[in-house]
């Protein structure tokens, strides 16, 4: 039976992923046109969830014998992990990088051995194997400054409903240098290019040195300083916040000698989590901004009916192998590895693939590209 574009674009903007959208573009030339058009994209982006390609995990080895990121597909029969390889990376090859964030399709890498006050900085695009390099602003070579923390932010929306892509990324930077800490902007995309932003100094800013990296959830940023003081940086505006949190916790001596981070709820809104010897503690933070404990596990009590359990696992503490939105996964320090994953809901736990120490999601880009004549 016939359609007109109105009933095509009702029934395409159906199709349940987005390799699956990509193929139904490559039935004809109408479906292609009708699926490359800006409001189709930007109605299906509103629709469905952007796809996961899969996830990245850093190489092992030292720096003599570095072994390259490695990708692990999420749906291995629809995706070529060959296609996501680093190899694209030159001249130093791809076991020379480390990855730093991702966000989107994209990914941060450093170059291992590079200038340590600013390394080697690459944002790039696996599937597309695309890439831009980023240069120190300009006044960074007065030899006192040091980059502490750089992280990927959402670029600019498109009128395909993008949010981040090669052409219009973000890099916020957390520098150091005559005595302050402070950020920059790297901005990719406009009229004006490349661009670095002014930076901003704040009085609320961590201290080199004497802060610690819990990581990020919502687009901000989260370090813990000594005496139970926690510094937020905003990553789309660059500003600080502080705020203290409860004394219930030693939170000094967690922070060197225990895992202590922030993800995120399936709330979307973030979480401290401790696991320290076999409990782990969930922190929320209440409207007030004050943070409160919200719920806590017990670990061996929690996974004794898993396979393979042995209560000696839990004499030290655990490994976290990655953390998402709305989970965690950890592993014995020793005797493992014995990968589980919690629920940061339920507090439930199920076994879990063990894929490395340190994972990065990777999302297929957005909006697909589409080569072939749409006339």
């Amino acid at each position: 039976m016939d359609m007109n574009d109105d009933i095509l674009g009702l029934v395409l903007e159906r199709v349940g992923s987005h390799v699956s959208l990509i193929r139904a573009a490559a039935v004809c030339k109408r479906w292609r046109r009708a699926i490359a058009d800006a409001g189709f994209l930007r109605r299906y982006r509103s629709l469905h969830a952007p796809s996961v390609a899969g996830y990245y995990r850093d190489g092992g080895g030292d720096h003599r014998f570095r072994v390259a990121p490695v990708f692990v597909p999420s749906s291995p029969s629809m995706l070529d992990a060959r296609h996501f390889s680093l190899d694209f990376l030159l001249p130093y090859g791809a076991g020379s990088w480390d990855i730093i964030d991702s966000r989107g399709s994209l990914l941060l890498v450093h170059r291992r051995g590079s200038e340590p006050a600013f390394p080697d900085m690459v944002v790039c695009e696996p599937l597309t194997r695309r890439c831009v390099a980023i240069s120190p602003p300009a006044d960074f070579s007065d030899g006192r400054s040091l980059l502490m923390e750089s992280f990927l932010v959402d670029g600019y929306n498109n009128k395909a409903g993008g949010r981040i892509s090669v052409s219009n990324f973000r890099v916020r930077c957390v520098l150091y240098s005559g005595g302050h800490t402070h950020t920059a902007m790297f901005t990719m995309g406009g009229d004006t290019g490349l661009l670095w932003t002014e930076k901003t100094i704040d009085h609320s800013a961590p201290q080199f040195g004497l802060s610690h990296s819990l990581g990020h959830a919502g687009g901000s940023w989260y370090f813990y300083v000594k005496g139970r003081t926690l510094i937020v940086l905003d990553g789309s505006t660059g500003d600080f916040s502080s705020s203290v949190l409860p004394p219930l916790e030693d939170w000094d001596l967690y922070t060197w000698t225990y895992n202590f981070f922030v993800t995120s709820g399936r709330d979307g809104m973030p979480r401290i989590i401790t696991v320290i010897g076999d409990t782990m503690k969930l922190f929320a933070k209440l409207d007030g901004c004050e943070w409160v404990l919200e719920k806590s596990v017990l670990l061996p009590k929690a996974t004794q009916d898993l396979p393979g359990y042995q209560p000696w696992f839990f004499n030290l503490p655990q490994n976290v192998l990655m953390r998402g939105e709305g989970f965690v996964v950890l592993s014995p320090m020793y005797g493992g590895p014995w990968p589980f994953s919690i629920n940061l809901e339920t507090m439930e736990v199920a076994p879990a693939a063990y894929m490395g120490l340190m994972m990065y999601r990777c999302e297929l880009p957005w909006p697909p590209s589409l080569h072939a004549c749409l006339d």
